[in-house]
């Protein structure tokens, strides 16, 4: 008896460690999965070519697959689908996923709009839009969201206009055929309006935390895969460093790597405010921060748009959204 008992227990561990070395050979061969990343046409997220060009990706030991989309809408749906992993998006786009059943994370800011978002037009000002066609591209959507804030700024409503869902990349095209009488857009894609002779009526600084873009996991992604996110992270950190020091070599590799011309991604880079690691974790993912700088504070004033409008049933959990342990860490291993 004792020997039938010795040997279904050394049967036993036998079966358990290899057990475990399938499980360890297999999470091993599943991590060298490349992450599945879209790249919609804004000029700071290119900062993922510089990483992929220059081999920080590499150097971090992380398998990363972009690729570039040039509708935003379809960058969205393709990630909402399960299509990619992670993806450059524009924060309330997160917030509206989240009320659809997408999880998701949220694990870094990009950057914030400054003049690279706009609302264009063929009047004069933004108060002459009254009565008239604006384009935005998708209703409910950060781009609506925007157009209202703006609005708002010279005393008019939703009431005051009749929206029309128009691609930001088709902007100038509306303007043109007299479709719309003003529409945002953003860069690469302002200067073909202007080239038209259409105007600026107002810019992403007039509306200060409705137009950041972040960096977003499904969130199963970010469980099973941690130290690629983290990795994914510090090399887009890495990236915007190397961009301080090599503007124009830099540039370049975006153009290529692209196909946008060198003068609009200028134009989109410095449109905007790129963020890094200490403007991260002292104001972004800072929950105790009272300002639109604090993903936690915009995206209650987000949430509560979208609640009210009915486009999200409930309020959502933002400090579920975000997750800020990466920032962190990083920040830790920055300063030891």
């Amino acid at each position: 008896m004792d020997r039938k008992l010795h040997i279904f227990l050394v049967f036993s561990i036998i079966v358990i460690v290899f057990s475990n070395s399938f499980s360890l050979i297999y999470a091993q061969i599943s991590s060298e999965k490349p992450i599945r990343f879209s790249v919609n046409v804004w000029a700071p997220n290119f900062l993922a070519y510089i990483a992929q060009e220059k081999g920080y990706f590499e150097k971090n030991n992380v398998n990363v697959n972009l690729t570039l989309i040039q509708d935003y809408s379809d960058a969205v749906r393709d990630y909402a689908n399960g299509k990619h992993d992670g993806m450059f998006v524009v924060y309330s786009d997160v917030i509206v996923q989240d009320s659809e059943g997408i999880d998701t994370k949220v694990v870094y800011n990009i950057d914030t709009s400054y003049d690279a978002d706009a609302i264009i037009g063929s009047v004069n000002n933004l108060t002459e839009v009254m009565g008239k066609k604006v384009g935005v591209e998708g209703i409910n959507s950060f781009s609506h969201y925007f157009m209202l804030k703006s609005l708002e700024n010279v005393g008019l409503s939703e009431a005051n206009v009749e929206f029309v869902n128009i691609p930001a990349q088709n902007i100038s095209d509306a303007l043109k055929k007299s479709e719309i009488d003003a529409g945002h857009t953003y860069n690469p894609y302002i200067s073909d309006s202007l080239k038209n002779g259409f105007k600026i009526l107002s810019i992403g600084a007039n509306a200060p935390g409705v137009i950041t873009t972040v960096l977003a996991f499904h969130s199963d992604i970010v469980k099973q895969r941690p130290l690629d996110v983290q990795n994914i992270i510090k090399s887009l950190i890495e990236a915007k460093e190397d961009y301080d020091k090599n503007r124009e070599q830099d540039i370049e590799i975006m153009s290529v790597s692209t196909g946008i011309n060198k003068t609009d991604i200028i134009n989109g880079m410095d449109g905007a405010k790129l963020l890094d690691l200490d403007y991260n974790t002292q104001f972004s993912m800072n929950k105790e921060l009272n300002t639109t700088a604090s993903l936690y504070n915009s995206g209650k004033s987000i949430a509560k748009f979208y609640a009210e409008r009915g486009v999200i049933t409930e309020y959502p959990d933002i400090e579920d959204i975000i997750e800020p342990k990466f920032v962190n860490e990083l920040l830790m291993e920055k300063n030891q």
